[in-house]
């Protein structure tokens, strides 16, 4: 851990001006504590170690419950330091003093319910034990808090130990349940046979970057591969690959998951957005599940938990049996999109998607916000670019701008320590995320990161508005509104910053790969229609989807 986010604030200055002299730490001063937990979960699932947020007390300990509950509900591992209230003045009307319920808010208690543990720091010699709780919080895939009264941050510091923070990724696939030798004599057998198998990748998968095992495995069975919105970018155009499930994803994977006769689902807890559309024909498929925790699919479902997908994976290809002494030939499926009708103004969503997609260098990070915007990236952007993160645990809007931000300023980071060329990141958002959480583009420009922010503004909650359109349609919109100008805002709020508006293909093209090939923060807003129908099954008029 080598980087923290967070807002400065009198109760928690004592850690920054510590992070901040700390030999080969970076502390980074965010515009917003929820933006501030998002880079720290951002960070955390590209880099596969524990993110870092640093907040002060009363509204900045606030403002960072729900990026902790994304965290909480995704699995993600964020460490989250609290700063509060002197410990003489607690209980006694301490300016945002948040340890006293039932008189004051009851800050424990909150942050209990959306972490894996919270401690709250009482002396100065409490601390070696709260950061040995929170470690082990964060070993098993969960958020931590850690409670630091302002007075201890600035007391002497006891003599720590070393604090053995161990190897975050697991060696050995340490699997419970049923032994993966008896799974894989079973799926050598339906190998054999004239059966369809499928394998099922999602978020965890996706983390635990198991795409060569993962494609071994389907070459070794066959099999058909599907992923779920969190794992798509284990997918690769070829043989065998028919999308994305759930209820942004494509027929052809639907089809695939209902056809087969064995599901092995890699990593992906099947939550509803993962499966929408497929609880009925999976009560005919037989399910296995690898991965570290049981599934959210009620029903039949035989789990084997495993804290090292990859070795698992691994193991179980190894243990294939091939009597004809090659692969089992891999089923040609074409991917096959929602049938969204076309849009009216603006540049259609698919159009610009496929265009950045095809502009991004191989390898390039892609952070997916929510409505339109992410519905759109997780359906139409090409597969194979890279690492893709949507977040789909509490899927609030302005999440990927600042978890983009925040990757993209670790990889400045991390590059200048190893002396190369950071990644760019990219992140494709509409304009209301951008005017929730959008100002982290300060944050991008203040430390030069490699970010591409494309806006697709079609000046409306425009997913809101096709529901008002199906749901409510004698009510009028609240979801319209007045044109904003964001490109020359952007341009006229920050000097140096290079922003690009486009309204047809060939100048997104062109923008996007000249964007793409430059150094720092940059911009490219896309003129979108707020009428087009996003690639969402339940919004598709009846008889088309």
């Amino acid at each position: 851990m080598n980087i923290a986010f967070g807002v400065h604030g009198a109760n928690i200055e004592d850690l920054y001006d510590a992070a901040t002299r700390a030999p080969g730490m970076t502390a980074i001063v965010a515009k917003h504590e929820f933006a501030a937990g998002a880079m720290a979960d951002g960070t955390a699932r590209m880099s596969g170690t524990p993110g870092v947020v640093m907040t002060t007390s009363g509204g900045g300990a606030m403002n960072v419950v729900p990026a902790l509950a994304e965290a909480y509900d995704s699995r993600v591992p964020v460490l989250a330091l609290i700063g509060t209230a002197p410990t003489p003045l607690v209980g006694g009307g301490a300016f945002q003093d948040m340890l006293a319920p039932p008189d004051t808010v009851d800050i424990a208690g909150v942050l209990s319910a959306i972490t894996g543990s919270c401690s709250v720091v009482g002396h100065a010699d409490e601390v070696p034990a709260a950061l040995a709780t929170a470690f082990a919080t964060l070993h098993r895939g969960l958020p931590a808090a850690v409670l630091l009264p302002k007075d201890i941050q600035a007391a002497p510091a006891p003599e720590l130990r070393q604090l053995h923070t161990g190897e975050w990724a697991q060696h050995g696939a340490d699997v419970t349940g049923p032994s993966l030798s008896a799974l894989a004599d079973e799926l050598s057998a339906l190998a054999e046979s004239d059966v369809r198998l499928v394998l099922w990748v999602g978020e965890e998968a996706s983390r635990a970057g198991v795409g060569p095992q993962v494609e071994a495995l389907a070459s070794a069975l066959g099999a058909v591969v599907v992923a779920a919105p969190g794992g798509r970018d284990l997918l690769r155009d070829g043989d065998g690959v028919a999308g994305v499930t759930g209820v942004m994803g494509h027929p052809s994977a639907h089809r695939a998951v209902a056809d087969a006769d064995l599901c092995l689902v890699l990593g992906c807890r099947m939550t509803m957005t993962d499966r929408a559309g497929l609880d009925e024909p999976l009560r005919r498929v037989r399910l296995v599940h690898l991965g570290s925790e049981q599934p959210r699919m009620p029903g039949d479902v035989d789990h084997v938990r495993c804290t090292d997908l990859a070795a698992a994976i691994s193991q179980l290809t190894g243990e294939i049996r091939r009597p004809r002494g090659h692969d089992r030939p891999r089923e040609a499926v074409a991917v096959t999109h929602l049938p969204v009708p076309p849009g009216g103004s603006g540049l259609g969503m698919r159009t610009a998607i496929g265009e950045i997609g095809r502009a991004l260098p191989p390898d390039t990070p892609v952070f997916a916000d929510a409505g339109n915007a992410g519905a759109a990236a997780i359906h139409h952007l090409p597969f194979g670019h890279g690492r893709f993160v949507v977040a789909l645990g509490m899927g609030g809007m302005g999440y990927a701008i600042a978890a983009g931000v925040g990757n993209a300023i670790r990889e400045a980071v991390d590059s200048t320590l190893a002396e190369g060329q950071p990644r760019r990141t990219v992140v494709i958002a509409g304009d209301g995320a951008f005017f929730m959480h959008g100002m982290e583009i300060h944050t991008a420009v203040e430390h030069d990161a490699p970010v591409t922010l494309v806006l697709l503004n079609n000046n409306a909650h425009a997913m809101c508005i096709t529901r008002e359109r199906l749901f409510f349609p004698d009510t009028p919109s609240v979801n319209r509104f007045r044109p904003s100008d964001l490109a020359g805002g952007l341009a006229a709020m920050f000097d140096g910053l290079v922003v690009a508006r486009a309204s047809d293909p060939a100048f997104v093209r062109t923008a996007a790969a000249d964007l793409l090939s430059q150094s720092g923060p940059n911009c490219l807003v896309i003129d979108a229609d707020p009428d087009e129908i996003p690639p969402l099954a339940p919004l598709i008029p009846k008889g088309q989807s």
